[in-house]
């Protein structure tokens, strides 16, 4: 073998190994990126279904507490949701 074959041999080695350990990492950061934004996005979409359930709770509830008015009871509603979806 000639100086230039194993020098070829050894970088093409090398770069291959580089390579792959840029595109795991890359596969693997770009991956947990999705997952996370993905989460996000589900939360997001169950908070807002809940708020929207507590609009008609609300109504329902204020013949259940004379004393608060419709904002007041959807404030205290939308206050647990939050609490619980956002710990």
């Amino acid at each position: 073998m000639t100086t230039l074959t194993q020098t070829w041999g050894y970088t093409c080695s090398f770069c291959n190994k580089l390579a792959t350990m840029i595109r795991n990492s890359f596969v693997a950061t770009l991956f947990a990126w999705m997952t996370g934004h993905l989460d996000a996005v589900g939360r997001a979409i169950q908070v807002s279904r809940q708020i929207e359930a507590n609009q008609k709770l609300a109504h329902m509830l204020r013949h259940e507490y004379p004393h608060e008015d419709y904002a007041g009871i959807l404030a205290i509603l939308n206050d647990k949701t939050l609490k619980e979806y956002y710990k």
